[in-house]
């Protein structure tokens, strides 16, 4: 009997610190979703720098199939990956200096989490409004890596299907 007591109680403490430290089980999905909703809205509401503060140092745009043509040279194929917040701040400048307003609205999205990392599938649809012409609509899917570090879950990464136009 003692020792039951005496290995029961050092098992009850060290699952009360890896429940303290590991994001809670109701929020382990709904944070990472939250956090790439608020990437979405900060982007379409021109507020750039409340968007880059969701990512992780050194985050990563994988380059599947790039929706800018004047990311690679002619004739060039686009490295694999690039700097996901340098991607931004080059994207941006364009694509607010060449339209109204720029939604990007997340319409579905499907979460997983496996300790500090997270993996959302987003279906994505834009709607583009030029300051000239009528605004065009398109729909995407986006995979977020996401990593839970100091407390908060913020993006490692973002894959696209989206294809140039």
């Amino acid at each position: 009997m003692i020792l039951a007591r005496s290995v029961t109680l050092p098992c009850l403490l060290l699952l009360a610190t890896v429940t303290a430290c590991a994001p809670a089980k109701n929020d382990s999905t709904a944070a990472p979703e939250a956090v790439v909703r608020d990437f979405n809205a900060a982007i379409s509401a021109r507020e750039l720098d409340t968007a880059l503060a969701h990512l992780e140092p050194g985050a990563v745009n994988f380059n599947f199939g790039s929706a800018h043509s004047f990311t690679a040279a002619p004739g060039m194929k686009e490295p694999l990956t690039s700097d996901l917040a340098l991607h931004w701040r080059t994207i941006t400048p364009v694509l607010y200096g060449t339209s109204r307003s720029y939604a990007r609205n997340v319409e579905a999205v499907t979460t997983h989490v496996d300790g500090a990392l997270a993996v959302v599938w987003a279906r994505m649809r834009t709607v583009t409004e030029p300051t000239t012409g009528s605004a065009t609509s398109r729909e995407f899917t986006e995979s977020y890596v996401l990593r839970f570090d100091a407390g908060e879950w913020r993006i490692a990464g973002i894959a696209s299907s989206r294809t140039a136009r």
